[in-house]
């Protein structure tokens, strides 16, 4: 059996490459989602931007890089720094953050198959289709729920 008996759902919501890290995070806090995915102007996917990745830039460098500091208690109320770092948000794009390295898969993937993807995976998964273009994105939950009702449990 493949992917294509479950209800994926379709991406209601999708971002170009050029769209603003703030304008994803506000769409994100919007509609309570953690990922969105980008596609070409062709509607290829593009990658997957998540508030995970976002927040990770909020961070000053110095903790965030390899055998950088291990916890900024020092800092104290660092509010106003983590709020500075989001207004820069607003000029940068969503390509430039955006995880494109995520399997992907295909239309007629194997639910084994999905489920191994899945388990490995911090996000939903795009389905492709043949055409290369995004059909719809497929989360744990969904597959999880899939399998409870087809377990009749």
């Amino acid at each position: 059996m493949t992917i294509q008996s479950i209800s994926y759902y379709s991406p209601s919501i999708e971002l170009r490459p050029e769209s603003s890290l703030l304008d994803a995070l506000k769409l994100m806090l919007e509609k309570h989602i953690n990922h969105l995915p980008l596609c070409d102007d062709k509607g290829s996917f593009a990658g997957i931007v998540s508030t995970q990745s976002i927040l990770s830039e909020l961070i000053p460098v110095s903790a965030r890089m390899e055998h950088g500091l291990a916890d900024l208690n020092f800092a104290g109320d660092a509010t106003r720094l983590l709020c500075s770092h989001l207004h820069s948000l607003e000029h940068r794009s969503v390509g430039e953050l955006a995880d494109k390295n995520v399997p992907v898969l295909g239309e007629d993937c194997p639910l084994l198959e999905a489920a191994l993807l899945l388990s490995q995976s911090t996000s939903p998964l795009p389905v492709i289709g043949k055409d290369g273009k995004l059909r719809g994105m497929l989360s744990r939950r969904t597959l999880l729920a899939y399998l409870v009702q087809q377990a009749s449990v």
